[in-house]
């Protein structure tokens, strides 16, 4: 009975409360993208901008250019007394600058870490570390997304 009280009152506070979805396509403003340079590891770079989802103009001439220079970094951080490694961590730097008429009008860095201990099976470890890179790529291009206010 108690449950179902705060269930109906947290719907009542939620929806007249203003909140809106991050992601929500009122007041969206409109950035047009003439074109895009991908510098730094090109397959980091293209999963980011696929993640983006932005759309490419290149007749249009009151377009942003957008420059993505992405890297990873897969480093050791501990090692056990065989001198195996023991803790990995995984990082994706990521810097994007837009430019319109060769000025740079916005331009941050990005940087998203995970770190994880080593797993025997050599396939589950590399499976993991794909999930691992995904993840951290997700988060970047939505700390985009909110960076050029799409």
């Amino acid at each position: 009975m108690l449950k179902k009280i705060f269930l109906i009152l947290s719907i009542f506070i939620l929806t007249n409360c203003g909140y809106e979805p991050i992601y929500s396509q009122k007041n969206k403003p409109n950035i047009s993208i003439k074109d895009y340079k991908l510098d730094g590891n090109k397959t980091l770079n293209r999963q980011i901008f696929s993640k983006l989802n932005l759309r490419v103009n290149k007749n249009n001439q009151a377009g942003h250019d957008l420059i993505l220079n992405s890297s990873k970094t897969l480093s050791i951080i501990s090692k056990d007394k065989a001198g195996n490694a023991s803790i990995y961590k995984t990082t994706i730097n990521s810097k994007v600058s837009l430019k319109m008429n060769d000025k740079v009008i916005k331009t941050k860095k990005f940087s998203s870490s995970f770190t994880y201990n080593n797993l025997n099976n050599k396939s589950d470890l590399a499976n993991y570390q794909r999930n691992i890179e995904k993840n951290l790529i997700n988060k970047i291009g939505e700390e985009i997304l909110i960076f050029l206010g799409i």
